[in-house]
């Protein structure tokens, strides 16, 4: 994201379970930029924070981990993996968000280490690690790929993954000062292929189109918040996409941000699959939350209850005058 264009663990909500198998979600949100390796590249977002709220606000209904702030994106997924696999319960869906600076990465950085190595073995070609493409990227700078995000997202075996990515998809000017020597050959990191089976089980939405920024107060959750009447509305997971955009083009400002949906169809497989929940899902859950806001408003106390007895009494002294 762009300036003003767009600590650790924030929160853990757990949900009512609506169903035999258990729907989890992971929301990222890196709005603080200040570590040495990223204040003079990347600027903070303040307004990230309110993506979360929004984010956990619709996905009622499922156990959600909100964490703030995050430098290594990766090790953050894998601790998620973990705590869930000391769970045998089954994931029905997994929903990963993330809000934050994002880019398409073309600087490939390499280390004096792999330099020496590639002296030693007497080869112009250099091998690297630096993720390319588009990426996340941590509070610390590190990068990390949406191509490896879904490997990672795919190893908790879920029946549903669907992702939401809130950042900017524009072409990074990050990477090494030195460029080196013009004729050595760099090897790029490699790309683990994701089967086909896996592949038709992804929903990915991007919160911008490919080369474009995205605007800090103009967020995709925001408009997804809104699109979905604060999560409250499901809508069909093949229109979502579509519903967003109309509403950005028809607001006051007349946003010229566009989301896009990405994920493979076979037939009707998609067809009936809803988000964030089912609508039978959603209507309990809308259930849950009406009983827990009524309990929130009207703590159980020993006095409420001497007045509910006193009322009560009222009433039926009433019935028998009748």
């Amino acid at each position: 994201r762009k300036k003003k264009s767009r600590g650790e663990n924030v929160g853990v909500g757990t949900s009512v379970k609506l169903s035999n198998k258990k729907y989890i979600a992971l929301i990222i949100l890196n709005s603080d930029y200040t570590h040495c390796d990223t204040k003079d590249s990347f600027d903070d977002l303040p307004r990230v924070s309110d993506d979360g709220s929004m984010m956990r606000k619709m996905l009622n209904g499922y156990e959600t981990e909100m964490i703030d702030n995050v430098p290594n994106i990766l090790n953050k997924v894998k601790d998620f993996k973990e705590k869930h696999s000391m769970d045998k319960s089954v994931t029905g869906r997994l929903h990963f968000h993330y809000s934050g600076h994002g880019i398409n990465n073309a600087k490939i950085f390499i280390t004096e280490e792999e330099k020496y190595q590639a002296i030693a073995s007497n080869t112009n070609t250099k091998k690297t690690d630096t993720p390319v493409g588009e990426c996340m990227v941590g509070t610390s700078g590190k990068l990390f790929s949406i191509h490896d995000l879904k490997h990672e997202l795919l190893k908790f075996g879920s029946d549903y993954i669907t992702i939401t990515m809130d950042c900017c998809r524009s072409e990074s000017t990050r990477g090494s000062k030195t460029r080196g020597d013009s004729a050595s050959e760099v090897k790029l990191q490699t790309k683990e292929p994701i089967s086909q089976e896996d592949q038709e089980k992804i929903v990915f939405f991007y919160g911008s189109l490919d080369g474009h920024s995205t605007l800090d107060s103009q967020s995709f959750t925001r408009e997804l918040f809104k699109v979905t009447n604060k999560g409250k509305t499901s809508i069909p997971i093949l229109s979502l996409a579509s519903k967003v955009n109309e509403s950005w083009k028809n607001s006051p400002f007349a946003s010229k941000q566009r989301c896009k949906a990405d994920l493979v169809k076979v037939g009707d497989n998609w067809e009936g699959f809803y988000w964030p929940n089912n609508p039978k899902i959603q209507a309990l859950a809308d259930d849950d939350e009406e009983e827990t806001e009524k309990l929130t408003k009207e703590p159980l106390t020993l006095e409420n209850l001497m007045t509910e007895i006193s009322k009560l009494k009222g009433e039926i002294e009433s019935l028998k005058k009748k």
